[in-house]
């Protein structure tokens, strides 16, 4: 897996030689365009290093990134309050460094955990890569491995020096711990991006893609195997409510385009040439993931669909209609919202009338708890969730952004297990 690194600094992306805040080689205003660029390539790690250095943090951009991408976040995560917020802010995982020990890290589910072993010259190092800590990575590794799902392995001592990265220490962590490695710290060349891949280990990409080393389209690339339908790889699209729309083929220039612009291209087999999805009906995609499966054969876009997918007239996909569930109902709510042909209906009345839809939920609630027949517990659960999606969509607020809430509490802080049920997770 690749993982571009998107390290926040002042509300910039920088990039720093050997985590020296002095020292910075990249400093970039554009956040939101390069976490949309980077996260088509494969999941984003952002790291806040104010946070990380004790000097401020920017948890309110960190937020609006993890509203829009799956990413993995750390930096001066060092106390349950902060890796909290982080969660419910959206972070897919928490990169913890300072505070990985058995203790804190117990308190949260091990799949949402990865541990930082920051080394230098073998020894981990910890506050914002500051301060030794006396441990070996080797020993570090095996103390923790109960507690998270993943190493993110940093050589400091080569970090953003563009000299290579150390093959045989990232070979020797992947050999002693069942956890997933992913390495950082020195990487340049695709060669070594394709080496860690034999390992086992992913790559934590940064100083080398930011300064055109590395292209991330490549590494990419050297992931897959195109040897298995004459240099074509089949394609699942799924949109934004996760309902797949369609299946298609590409060769290696449209999946280039693909990341590089965000736009949905494929390959015609019938045709024997590319094409851009929309290019002639108008019924375009929008690529915000590009991501391959465990056997590297197959992809799979995650899209944005504007109008069908499928080439009939009368279907949305071409496995069918539309899917109508939350999702949907949500769009449906939001373009009455905005329709100036439904005004003064009972609907527009709702997202418009002061206390009207907040009476509602009120009533509905009431009347959800007075059911007791599975008939009647339906209905009413369904009244609930109709004026609940209006009371969001009148504050322009969206179900999304209820899931996310949820996925957060379900990875923030618990109760630690008594001694008699066993201290890791």
């Amino acid at each position: 897996m690749i993982v571009p690194s998107i390290d926040l600094l002042g509300g910039k992306v920088v990039q720093l030689r050997r985590g020296n805040p002095d020292d910075c080689a990249v400093a970039l205003d554009d956040v939101h365009g390069v976490a949309e660029q980077f996260a088509r390539h494969g999941e984003l790690a952002i790291i806040d290093l104010d946070a990380a250095l004790g000097r401020g943090d920017n948890t309110r951009l960190i937020a609006s990134l993890c509203a829009k991408h799956d990413a993995r976040v750390g930096g001066g995560i060092r106390d349950h309050d902060r890796a909290d917020l982080l969660l419910r802010c959206g972070a897919k995982k928490l990169i913890i460094g300072t505070k990985a020990t058995p203790e804190f890290l117990s308190h949260y589910p091990a799949e949402r955990i990865i541990v930082a072993l920051d080394s230098k010259g073998g020894e981990v190092v910890d506050h914002g890569w500051t301060q030794g800590t006396g441990a070996r990575v080797l020993d570090r590794a095996k103390e923790l491995s109960p507690y998270c799902s993943e190493f993110l392995y940093t050589l400091v001592d080569r970090e953003g020096l563009m000299g290579g990265t150390d093959l045989d220490a990232v070979r020797a962590l992947v050999s002693a711990t069942d956890r997933h490695v992913v390495a950082a710290g020195g990487i340049t060349s695709l060669q070594e991006v394709v080496e860690l891949d034999r390992l086992g280990a992913s790559c934590q990409l940064g100083m080398a893609i930011y300064t055109g080393a590395l292209s991330l389209t490549d590494c990419v690339m050297a992931m897959l195997d195109w040897s298995k339908h004459d240099g074509l790889l089949p394609v699942v699209v799924q949109d934004d409510r996760h309902q797949v729309v369609m299946h298609a083929w590409v060769d290696k220039e449209a999946l280039a385009f693909t990341l590089a612009t965000g736009d949905g291209h494929y390959f015609s087999r019938s045709r024997q040439q590319h094409w851009r999805k929309g290019e002639s009906s108008g019924h375009t995609q929008r690529v915000h993931q590009v991501r391959y499966d465990c056997d590297r054969d197959t992809l799979l876009y995650r899209i944005s669909q504007t109008g069908r997918s499928c080439h009939i007239p009368t279907q949305y996909s071409c496995f069918g209609d539309e899917h109508f569930g939350l999702h949907r109902l949500e769009q449906v709510l939001r373009s009455r919202r905005d329709d100036p042909a439904d005004a003064g209906s009972y609907t527009q009345r709702l997202l418009s009338e002061p206390g009207l839809v907040e009476a509602k939920i009120i009533e509905e609630a009431g009347e959800l708890v007075a059911a007791d027949s599975p008939r009647e517990i339906v209905w009413e659960a369904a009244d609930v969730l109709f004026f609940t999606l209006a009371k969001l969509a009148r504050h322009g607020l969206t179900l999304a952004q209820v899931e996310r809430e949820l996925y957060g509490r379900h990875g923030r802080r618990r109760a630690p297990k008594g001694p008699e049920e066993g201290s890791a997770p």
